[in-house]
This record gives C-alpha cells, sequence and structure tokens, in this order.
C-alpha cells in the first residue's frame, strides 16, 4: 500500500474515537450513531459483553439515558491498517461526570479509566466504527455505576 493511502486512513480512522467523545459530551447522538455503520456494534466500557447492534440502538443508549454533565478524554490512539477498506485500532479514554447537574463547572462524581479496542471500515467514502468494544481499568472516587445488563431487545441482538 502507497505510504500515503496508510496515513490518510490511519488520520480518519483515527477521528473516530474524538469525535465519538465530542459528540457523546455535547449530546450530538445522532452524529454520534452516524460514526458506525448501519450494523455497527457498540460494547459499553461499563457492561462490556452486551453489545449493542445498528445504529438506532446506539444512539438510544445516549439519547434516552438522564441528562449529564460528561467530559471523555481521548488519548493512546493507534490505528493499524489492515488493508484498503479495513483497519483496527485502540484508544485510552479517561471519563468525567455529574449526574446531579448539567451546567458546568461541577464536581465530577468519579474519574474512570478505560479504553476502547476498534475495528473500521471504509464505508461507500466515508470510514466508520464497525465495532467498538469498552472496557473499564481503573476508578478514583465515586461507585462504578451498576448498569444492569440490557435485554437482547435493547440491544437489537434478538
Amino acid at each position: 500500500m502507497d505510504p500515503s493511502a496508510r496515513l490518510l486512513i490511519e488520520h480518519e480512522c483515527g477521528k473516530l474515537p474524538l469525535l465519538f467523545a465530542r459528540y457523546a459530551d455535547n449530546g450530538d447522538h445522532a452524529a454520534l450513531a452516524d460514526l458506525f455503520t448501519p450494523d455497527g456494534t457498540y460494547d459499553r466500557p461499563f457492561s462490556p459483553g452486551y453489545p449493542f447492534h445498528g445504529r438506532e440502538r446506539i444512539q438510544a443508549i445516549f439519547r434516552d439515558r438522564p441528562p449529564i454533565l460528561v467530559r471523555h478524554l481521548v488519548t493512546n490512539v493507534l490505528v493499524e491498517v489492515m488493508g484498503e477498506t479495513t483497519a483496527r485500532g485502540s484508544s485510552y479514554l479517561i471519563m468525567m461526570s455529574n449526574h446531579d447537574h448539567v451546567t458546568p463547572p461541577q464536581k465530577s462524581n468519579g474519574i474512570f479509566v478505560g479504553g476502547f479496542d476498534d475495528k473500521y471500515v471504509l464505508d461507500g467514502d466515508k470510514w466508520r466504527f464497525a465495532s467498538r468494544k469498552g472496557h473499564l481499568a481503573l476508578h478514583e472516587g465515586g461507585a462504578i455505576p451498576n448498569i444492569p445488563p440490557p435485554s437482547d431487545e435493547a440491544r437489537g441482538a434478538s
């Protein structure tokens, strides 16, 4: 593969985790869901192993939750080009949030550190997530959110 083509793929895929964080923090749930292929999957870091299937189910996770003040810090974004239409990557994530107030500045209810393992595909002329698998590694202050396993129907898995 031409080195400039490889760099372009790395750049385009490397933007996706950053855009995901921006859209999640700003409440742009439709734009967040559009980062995925129509049949893309998303495993939340707080409940891995229960992937949500498809854009509508992914959007609903964020759209239907109570409003929160949240900020995601994304670091260590690595992209490995597998071919002209596929790539994979990983990133670290630090999340801080306040579930009681939505107007900044506020005290965080906790600091959570984890990451994502991603698969990217070229969908038409746009790179998108084929899958995102989140995991939690560390936390400071605040309890880990107790998110019950979602039903297969809610996840679009039925």
